[in-house]
C-alpha cells in the first residue's frame, strides 16, 4: 500500500506538470518515462495487482449489501462508499495504465489552451509558508492563549464570589418562606459555578506553568525557533547562498581573467564584444539566482522556494519604476548611451579619459597623480562626453611653476584629483583643493612668459617722451636684463608710452622670458621698477609724483 501510494504521488506529481507545459511537452515528457520490464516495474505491477484484488473485494460486498434493505442513513454511506471505491478503482487502472504503457493517459486528452487559476496558484505557492510561520508561531499564540484564558476565567471566579457573598447576605436578611428555598437553590449554582472556575483556573494556571517552564522562557523560546530554522531552514539556506556566491565568485574571477585579453582591453571595442561583455554579466547574476532555486528544489523545501520566488516576484514588480534607467545603462554599456569609451567626460569639474565603461567603470586623467578612479555605471547616467581632439589634460605638471590669479607664485610639488600642492619662495607650501585651484585660473610659465611694469616720468620731459625716453629705456632694460639672468634666457624687451596720466607720462613695460627664469618671476618684476629708475637717474628724467591743482575762484565784491 505505501509503494501504491507512491505511485499515485508521481502521478500526480505527473499531472501537476501537464498543468504548467503544453500538451507537445507532456508528450515529450511521457516518452521520456523509462518502459516496462526492469525491476522497479514488476513491484509496482505487483502492488497494483494487490490493490486491484482488495478493492474488487470490498466493491463487491459493498454492491451486496445494497441489494439487501437497509436503512436510510445506511442506504446512502453504502452508495457514498461504492462511489469511492468506484474512484479508487479508476485511479488505479490510470496508473496500471502509466507502469505498463509508459505513457500518460493525460498527453492526449489535455486540452489545446490550459487555463490557469491565479488565485488557487497563488494559495498553493502560500500556503507552505503560511503553515510554517503557523508552526513557528505555535508556541507563542498559545501561550497567549492562555493568558487570555487565565484572565477570562479569574474574571469569571471574581464574578461568582461576589454574587455568591450577595446571596448569603441576602438569606440573612431576608425572612421570606418562599424566597428562602429559591436564594438557597441559587447559592447552590453559584458554589457550583465558582468551584467549577477555581478548577479550570487551576488546570489553566498548570498548563501555562508547564508551557513556559518547557519554552524556558525568551531566551530558550527565541533558542528553539533558531535551532527549529537551521535544524530545517537554515543548512539549505546556507547550502544555497554558499553555492551562489560561489558561482557568482567564480564568474567575477574568470571575468578578471578574460579582462586581460587584448580584444576587452582594447581602446575602441566592437558592438559584438560589447554584447558579449552584457551576456556575461547577466548570465552570472541569472546562474547565481538559478543556483538558489535549486538548491531549494533539490532540498525539497518549498517553504524557501515560496519565499525566494516572492522575493523575486517583489524585485521584478518594483523593477518596472528602474526600467528607464536600466535602458540607459544597458546603452552605456553597448556604448550607445551618452557617455562612450575614449572619449573625454568632465566629472567633479575635472577633465576624464574614459577607458572602459562597465559594472564599475574606469576613468584616468594621466596628468595627475593617482589620477584612475573606478565609477558605479548609475554615476555616468548624468554625465555627457565628447571626442578628446588632444586637448590637456590639466594646466601644469609637477614640478613646473605657476603663477594664479590671487597672486600666488609658486613650484607645483603634487597634483591629485583631491589636492594640489604649492611650494613658495621660501619654502613654505601651500594646499589647494584641485577645483578651486583650477578655479584661479593658473598661469604655467615653464614654456615662456611676461612680466608687465608701468613706470612713469614728469610732464617736462614731453617733448622727448615718444622718442629719446622708449628708445633709450629699452636699451637699457635690454642690457641690464641680460646681465641679470643672461642673455638666452631673455625673449624680447618693449618699451611703449601707454598713457599720459594727469601726473605723469606712463609707459609700459613688457619684458618676456623663456622658462627656465620661471621662478624668478616675482624677482624680474621688482627688477624692471628698479631698472627704469636707475634709467631715470643716469638720464636726468625726474619722477613725478601726485599732485593736487587748486583752481582759486574770482574775488568776491562788498
Amino acid at each position: 500500500m505505501t509503494f501504491r501510494k507512491l505511485i499515485t504521488g508521481g502521478s500526480m506529481a505527473a499531472l501537476l506538470c501537464l498543468t504548467c507545459f503544453s500538451p507537445v511537452h507532456a508528450v515529450a515528457q511521457a516518452e521520456a518515462v523509462p518502459a516496462p520490464g526492469n525491476g522497479r516495474s514488476e513491484v509496482a505491477l505487483s502492488a497494483l495487482s494487490e490493490s486491484f484484488r482488495q478493492v474488487d473485494q470490498e466493491l463487491k460486498a459493498a454492491r451486496a449489501l445494497l441489494k439487501t434493505k437497509l436503512a436510510a442513513d445506511e442506504q446512502a454511506r453504502t452508495e457514498e462508499q461504492v462511489q469511492s471505491l468506484g474512484a479508487k478503482r479508476e485511479a488505479l487502472l490510470k496508473d496500471l495504465e502509466l507502469v505498463v504503457t509508459g505513457v500518460e493517459p493525460q498527453s492526449f486528452t489535455a486540452p489545446a489552451g490550459l487555463e490557469m487559476d491565479l488565485q488557487q496558484e497563488t494559495r498553493e505557492l502560500l500556503l507552505p509558508i503560511i503553515q510554517e510561520l503557523k508552526q513557528l508561531t505555535a508556541s507563542p499564540r498559545e501561550v497567549e492563549g492562555l493568558r487570555r484564558k487565565l484572565a477570562e476565567l479569574r474574571q469569571r471566579h471574581q464574578l461568582a464570589e461576589t454574587a455568591q457573598q450577595k446571596l448569603e447576605e441576602q438569606m440573612k436578611l431576608s425572612a421570606d418562606p418562599t424566597l428562602k428555598p429559591l436564594l438557597g437553590e441559587l447559592l447552590v449554582e453559584w458554589k457550583k459555578r465558582q468551584n467549577d472556575a477555581e478548577t479550570e483556573l487551576a488546570v489553566a494556571e498548570f498548563k501555562l506553568e508547564e508551557l513556559e517552564v518547557k519554552r524556558g522562557g525568551v531566551m530558550g523560546a527565541l533558542k528553539d525557533v533558531a535551532q527549529g530554522f537551521f535544524r530545517q531552514r537554515g543548512r539549505n539556506l546556507l547550502l544555497a547562498c554558499a553555492i551562489s556566491l560561489l558561482i557568482f565568485g567564480g564568474m567575477r574571477l574568470l571575468w578578471q581573467r578574460l579582462n586581460k585579453l587584448p580584444a576587452l582591453r582594447r581602446k575602441n571595442r566592437s558592438f559584438g564584444v560589447r554584447i558579449a561583455v552584457v551576456g556575461y554579466h547577466g548570465l552570472s547574476l541569472l546562474l547565481a539566482v538559478f543556483a538558489v532555486l535549486l538548491v531549494f528544489y533539490l532540498a525539497g523545501d518549498w517553504v524557501l522556494m515560496g519565499l525566494a520566488v516572492l522575493f523575486l516576484i517583489g524585485i521584478a514588480w518594483t523593477g518596472k519604476q528602474t526600467l528607464p534607467a536600466m535602458y540607459e545603462q544597458i546603452k552605456l554599456l553597448l556604448n550607445l548611451g551618452s557617455v562612450r569609451e575614449g572619449e573625454r567626460v568632465i566629472y567633479n569639474g575635472l577633465p576624464w579619459e574614459v577607458r572602459t565603461v562597465g559594472i564599475f567603470s574606469e576613468l584616468r586623467n594621466p596628468a595627475l597623480h593617482g589620477g584612475h578612479i573606478r565609477l558605479p555605471l548609475r554615476e555616468l547616467t548624468a554625465l555627457i562626453s565628447r571626442p578628446d581632439e588632444d586637448e590637456v589634460w590639466f594646466p601644469c605638471t609637477a614640478d613646473e611653476w605657476v603663477c594664479l590669479s590671487d597672486g600666488t607664485h609658486g613650484k607645483v610639488v603634487t597634483q591629485t584629483p583631491d589636492w594640489v600642492q604649492l611650494v613658495l619662495l621660501g619654502g613654505s607650501r601651500r594646499t589647494y583643493p584641485t577645483q578651486m585651484f583650477l578655479q584661479l585660473c593658473p598661469e604655467n610659465l615653464m614654456k615662456s612668459f611676461r612680466v608687465r611694469s608701468v613706470f612713469g616720468i614728469d610732464y617736462r620731459h614731453q617733448s622727448i617722451s615718444t622718442t629719446e625716453v622708449p628708445q633709450k629705456l629699452k636699451t637699457h632694460m635690454e642690457r641690464e636684463l641680460r646681465t641679470l639672468i643672461g642673455a638666452d634666457h631673455l625673449k624680447n624687451v618693449s618699451v611703449e608710452l601707454s598713457e599720459a596720466g594727469s601726473s605723469a607720462l606712463n609707459y609700459t613695460v613688457l619684458a618676456d622670458f623663456s622658462g627656465e627664469v620661471a621662478q624668478r618671476y616675482s624677482f624680474l618684476s621688482r627688477a624692471i621698477q628698479r631698472l627704469c629708475v636707475d634709467a631715470c637717474n643716469q638720464n636726468g628724467w625726474n619722477i613725478p609724483f601726485d599732485q593736487l591743482t587748486v583752481h582759486r575762484g574770482e574775488p568776491t565784491l562788498p
